[in-house]
């Protein structure tokens, strides 16, 4: 159990998910993403029409360049961020099958708690504290799979074995033992999705960096566009807009972001 822990730990980094809350939280940005790339696609496409007839000079060709570029990028990102958010939620709806399935479990340790078996009511509890951990570590890390299916396997085991040992009542044993062929039911339907949930996890981690392209892509654009189309006074003033709102902006992260070290107040989280 030991190793185990400390394999599930090594797996966990700073945005780690150990709530099925924060698998929402991830689908919910997926969604934003989805949103703020498709109108940047909307926005290059109507860009590229102003300018896909003229390739004459070099600056003509840079600026149908990386507005192509740009709308691929935003068609991509949206199209993989639509696909990521559909299989987390996939998971996210058995994670709450999941929760529901433990519920059931955590009433048999007041039931125990309340008797004299104190003994086997905190083995209860700390097995289904891992059987509660564990699976969050394996749905981003799949190749954790083969090394925590076999102690997951024993741990709900032991659940079992706790509970048929246990003096609970007819209709208490029942709904305790179908809860546990629930968590099992659909433990294996989320190892079996592994791969979906992996994707959902890799387009949460890639497509912020698309989507900044996309727009980088169409602000290059379109600033080669002015220049190349537009009177001094035009390029000017938009090339003067694009500054000040970077300058805005890093002057407010200067102002907020605290550049020393800090001390975090709990260790080994």
């Amino acid at each position: 159990m030991a190793d185990t822990l400390s394999q599930m730990k090594s797996s966990e980094g700073m945005g780690s998910i150990r709530q099925t809350g924060s698998l929402q939280l991830v689908n919910t940005n997926l969604n934003s993403l989805a949103v703020i790339a498709t109108f940047l696609a909307a926005v290059q496409a109507q860009a590229i029409s102003f300018s896909v007839d003229k390739n004459t000079t070099k600056v003509e060709i840079a600026t149908n360049t990386l507005f192509f570029a740009g709308l691929f990028v935003d068609v991509l990102s949206g199209t993989i961020a639509i696909v990521g958010s559909v299989q987390l939620q996939r998971t996210y709806g058995l994670l709450k099958q999941r929760e529901s399935s433990l519920a059931g479990l955590k009433t048999a340790v007041k039931t125990l708690s309340s008797s004299s078996n104190a003994k086997d009511a905190l083995a209860l509890v700390n097995h289904l504290h891992y059987l509660e951990r564990v699976m969050f570590p394996l749905l981003q890390s799949p190749r954790l799979w083969n090394s925590l299916s076999q102690p997951l396997r024993q741990s709900a085991d032991l659940v079992e074995q706790i509970i048929k040992d246990s003096e609970f009542e007819d209709h208490l044993r029942i709904t305790f033992v179908y809860s546990l062929a629930d968590y099992r039911r659909i433990t294996n339907r989320l190892a079996s999705s592994r791969f979906r949930t992996s994707l959902g996890f890799t387009a949460s981690l890639i497509v912020p960096g698309l989507v900044i392209a996309g727009l980088c892509c169409f602000m290059a654009g379109a600033l080669c566009f002015v220049l190349d189309s537009q009177p001094v006074q035009v390029w000017a003033t938009s090339i003067g807009v694009l500054a000040g709102t970077l300058l805005l902006l890093l002057t407010v992260l200067g102002l907020n972001i605290d550049p020393r070290t800090i001390e975090l107040p709990f260790n080994d989280v």
